[in-house]
């Protein structure tokens, strides 16, 4: 078995300590963007018929409300991150 490089073992201490927050996001990801698009769906079909908006836009609407939501949350933690940085030297 070839030996692993500076950087393999680099990517793997990484990847190590940021699993749990690949996972966290990937839920938020999938979590927000489900519960969104069934609220858009009961909020579409008390609408009238000429003011319903297709399945797809709000699959679409749903998905950017959630990679928002993550991108919320994700500055939030590097913010914080840097904070504490910032604050501990």
């Amino acid at each position: 078995m070839a030996s692993t490089s500076a950087v393999d073992k680099v990517l793997e201490e990484v990847a190590n300590m940021h699993a749990s927050d690949i996972i966290l996001l990937s839920f938020v990801i999938l979590g927000a963007g489900f519960l969104t698009y069934i609220v858009l769906l009961f909020r579409d079909k008390k609408k009238p018929e000429k003011e319903r908006r297709s399945k797809f836009v709000l699959f679409l609407i749903a998905l950017n409300v959630s990679f928002f939501t993550t991108v919320v949350i994700f500055v939030y933690k590097v913010l914080l991150i840097g904070l504490k940085y910032l604050f501990s030297g």
